[in-house]
Protein backbone atom coordinates (compact mmCIF):
# COMPACT_ATOMS: atom_id res chain seq x y z
CA UNK A 1 0.00 0.00 0.00
CA UNK A 2 2.98 2.30 0.99
CA UNK A 3 4.31 1.73 -2.83
CA UNK A 4 0.82 2.81 -4.46
CA UNK A 5 0.67 5.92 -2.19
CA UNK A 6 4.22 6.98 -3.20
CA UNK A 7 3.82 6.20 -6.49
CA UNK A 8 0.69 8.21 -7.01
CA UNK A 9 1.99 10.83 -5.22
CA UNK A 10 4.96 11.19 -7.11
CA UNK A 11 2.31 11.31 -10.30
CA UNK A 12 0.14 13.94 -8.89
CA UNK A 13 3.37 16.42 -8.06
CA UNK A 14 5.13 15.76 -11.12
CA UNK A 15 1.97 16.93 -12.77
CA UNK A 16 1.72 20.37 -11.82
CA UNK A 17 6.09 20.33 -13.05
CA UNK A 18 5.60 19.02 -16.28
CA UNK A 19 6.08 21.76 -19.18
CA UNK A 20 7.70 21.31 -22.60
CA UNK A 21 6.92 19.77 -26.12
CA UNK A 22 6.93 16.45 -27.42
CA UNK A 23 5.81 14.06 -24.94
CA UNK A 24 5.00 16.66 -22.21
CA UNK A 25 2.86 16.69 -20.56
CA UNK A 26 2.02 13.21 -21.14
CA UNK A 27 0.82 10.45 -19.00
CA UNK A 28 0.68 7.28 -21.23
CA UNK A 29 -1.31 4.35 -20.27
CA UNK A 30 -0.44 0.72 -21.68
CA UNK A 31 -2.49 -2.10 -22.56
CA UNK A 32 -1.71 -4.10 -19.52
CA UNK A 33 -2.50 -0.99 -17.18
CA UNK A 34 1.24 0.14 -17.07
CA UNK A 35 1.81 3.81 -16.76
CA UNK A 36 4.79 5.97 -18.07
CA UNK A 37 5.20 9.63 -17.01
CA UNK A 38 7.48 11.67 -18.68
CA UNK A 39 8.70 14.64 -16.41
CA UNK A 40 11.16 16.27 -17.99
CA UNK A 41 12.26 16.36 -21.66
CA UNK A 42 15.29 17.89 -23.72
CA UNK A 43 14.99 18.44 -27.79
CA UNK A 44 16.27 14.48 -27.33
CA UNK A 45 16.54 12.58 -24.19
CA UNK A 46 13.79 12.80 -21.43
CA UNK A 47 13.17 11.37 -17.89
CA UNK A 48 10.42 10.30 -16.05
CA UNK A 49 8.40 7.21 -13.88
CA UNK A 50 6.94 4.16 -14.70
CA UNK A 51 4.15 1.99 -13.08
CA UNK A 52 4.13 -1.85 -13.81
CA UNK A 53 0.74 -3.32 -14.25
CA UNK A 54 -1.68 -3.93 -11.73
CA UNK A 55 -1.99 -7.26 -13.06
CA UNK A 56 1.69 -7.93 -13.38
CA UNK A 57 4.03 -9.46 -10.69
CA UNK A 58 4.92 -6.90 -9.17
CA UNK A 59 1.64 -4.53 -9.48
CA UNK A 60 2.56 -0.67 -9.51
CA UNK A 61 5.40 -0.80 -8.57
CA UNK A 62 7.56 2.41 -9.37
CA UNK A 63 10.60 2.23 -11.85
CA UNK A 64 12.87 5.00 -13.39
CA UNK A 65 12.31 5.85 -16.70
CA UNK A 66 15.21 7.42 -19.23
CA UNK A 67 14.77 7.35 -22.88
CA UNK A 68 14.72 9.34 -25.99
CA UNK A 69 13.05 10.16 -28.97
CA UNK A 70 14.68 10.78 -32.56
CA UNK A 71 11.67 11.09 -34.89
CA UNK A 72 9.02 8.34 -34.84
CA UNK A 73 11.37 6.31 -33.01
CA UNK A 74 11.02 6.15 -28.84
CA UNK A 75 13.71 4.03 -26.62
CA UNK A 76 13.41 3.96 -23.24
CA UNK A 77 14.94 1.96 -20.37
CA UNK A 78 12.99 1.22 -16.66
CA UNK A 79 14.71 0.06 -13.78
CA UNK A 80 14.84 -0.22 -10.29
CA UNK A 81 17.79 -0.94 -8.29
CA UNK A 82 17.35 0.53 -5.60
CA UNK A 83 16.23 -2.24 -3.74
CA UNK A 84 15.87 -6.16 -3.57
CA UNK A 85 12.12 -6.48 -4.20
CA UNK A 86 10.80 -6.38 -7.84
CA UNK A 87 14.33 -5.50 -8.85
CA UNK A 88 13.59 -5.70 -12.80
CA UNK A 89 15.60 -3.59 -16.07
CA UNK A 90 13.74 -3.39 -19.05
CA UNK A 91 14.30 -1.79 -22.15
CA UNK A 92 11.94 -0.88 -24.50
CA UNK A 93 11.78 -0.04 -28.26
CA UNK A 94 9.08 1.68 -29.98
CA UNK A 95 7.46 4.39 -32.44
CA UNK A 96 5.07 7.05 -32.20
CA UNK A 97 1.90 5.52 -34.31
CA UNK A 98 0.70 8.68 -33.87
CA UNK A 99 0.26 11.83 -31.70
CA UNK A 100 -1.37 9.60 -29.04
CA UNK A 101 -0.17 5.94 -29.34
CA UNK A 102 3.09 4.53 -28.66
CA UNK A 103 3.75 1.04 -30.01
CA UNK A 104 6.45 -0.86 -28.50
CA UNK A 105 8.30 -4.07 -27.76
CA UNK A 106 10.90 -5.14 -24.61
CA UNK A 107 13.01 -7.47 -22.92
CA UNK A 108 12.96 -6.72 -19.50
CA UNK A 109 15.91 -8.89 -17.40
CA UNK A 110 15.55 -9.95 -14.16
CA UNK A 111 17.01 -12.52 -11.09
CA UNK A 112 14.26 -15.19 -9.49
CA UNK A 113 14.28 -15.94 -6.46
CA UNK A 114 16.77 -19.04 -6.93
CA UNK A 115 19.26 -17.06 -8.37
CA UNK A 116 18.92 -18.01 -11.72
CA UNK A 117 18.66 -14.86 -14.51
CA UNK A 118 15.31 -14.54 -16.43
CA UNK A 119 14.55 -12.76 -19.31
CA UNK A 120 11.09 -12.38 -20.52
CA UNK A 121 10.15 -9.93 -24.01
CA UNK A 122 6.44 -8.59 -25.06
CA UNK A 123 4.59 -5.92 -26.42
CA UNK A 124 2.76 -3.03 -25.14
CA UNK A 125 1.12 -0.03 -26.76
CA UNK A 126 0.68 2.96 -24.31
CA UNK A 127 -1.94 5.45 -25.65
CA UNK A 128 -1.56 9.28 -23.87
CA UNK A 129 -4.13 9.90 -20.96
Amino acid sequence: MHRLITALFVLVVSATASSAQGLLPAVWKGENGAILKVLNRDAVNFRGVFLSSPSGPCPVVPYDVAGRVRGHRVVFQTTRRWTTDCRVTANWYGRMVDPATIATTFVATFVEPSGRRRTVRGTEVFRRI
